[in-house]
């Protein structure tokens, strides 16, 4: 049920977001943001912090949503966002879907599980080397710890109890669409996914360097990003 595909859907989040944003097709025939500038080019001066700019990827990848700074940093429009966001967060957003909840209850537990690793993680980036071509970051959060949260899943007394009264309703007689349409219903598997959701262990706080480069955004300027993005994805959602 919800347990279990919620931290599949963690564990997929990584594959997921690596699409890459909006933007031109690279060789594979995945989206591209930003392309690498040709060795032959002037390479003009980057927009922007490399700090920021690595915030907004590891906000992206993590939760699929960015301060206004550092997405202006990063030169990722809404179109680039929306695109990885959905990625990200569809996963969650099915896996919410295992019970009946209503659209409303979906969004309401999706924007509290952003909130929750939003808080949670609270991702630091600050300039350690200062370079005008590989400028290096250090990244600090405190990551979900899978192997924790995958043993939470399993045992959560309240997803537990959700489980059940969804089955014994079920047996009543009563529908998906009348579960949808219940307030009480609707209420307790709020509260119960809720209570879940808070029990997310997490990682001690840890530190990931984090090398940069210039790449060209849609809009033809220039901007910091990762050299090595996987890194930062597998770091930010706890698969270092």
């Amino acid at each position: 049920m919800l347990r279990k595909v919620l931290f599949g859907a963690l564990t997929l989040m990584l594959a997921l977001c690596l699409v890459g944003c909006g933007g031109k097709k690279d060789a594979a025939g995945g989206d591209a943001k930003k392309d690498e500038p040709k060795a032959e080019e002037t390479v003009k001066a980057p927009e922007g912090s490399a700090d920021k700019a690595v915030l907004a990827y590891a906000q992206l990848y993590a939760y699929g949503v960015i301060e206004d700074e550092n997405q202006a940093a990063a030169g990722m429009t809404e179109k680039d966002i929306e695109q990885v966001q959905d990625q990200v967060l569809s996963p969650i957003v099915d896996a919410f879907k295992q019970y009946p909840l209503s659209d409303e209850s979906v969004a309401e537990m999706t924007g509290k599980y952003v909130g929750k690793l939003h808080t949670a993680m609270d991702m630091k980036a600050t300039i350690k080397k200062d370079d005008a071509t590989n400028p290096v970051v250090e990244l600090t959060a405190t990551t979900i710890n899978q192997e924790g949260a995958a043993k939470v899943a399993e045992t959560n007394e309240d997803l537990v109890a959700l489980g059940v009264a969804y089955g014994e309703l079920q047996a009543q007689g009563l529908t998906e669409a009348q579960l949808k349409e219940s307030p009480e219903f609707q209420q307790f598997a709020l509260e119960s996914i809720d209570k879940y959701i808070n029990e997310f262990p997490l990682n001690p706080e840890s530190s990931l360097e984090v090398t940069c480069q210039a790449v060209e955004g849609s809009d033809g300027k220039m901007y910091w990003a990762p050299k090595d993005p996987e890194a930062v994805a597998k770091f930010v959602t706890g698969q270092k």
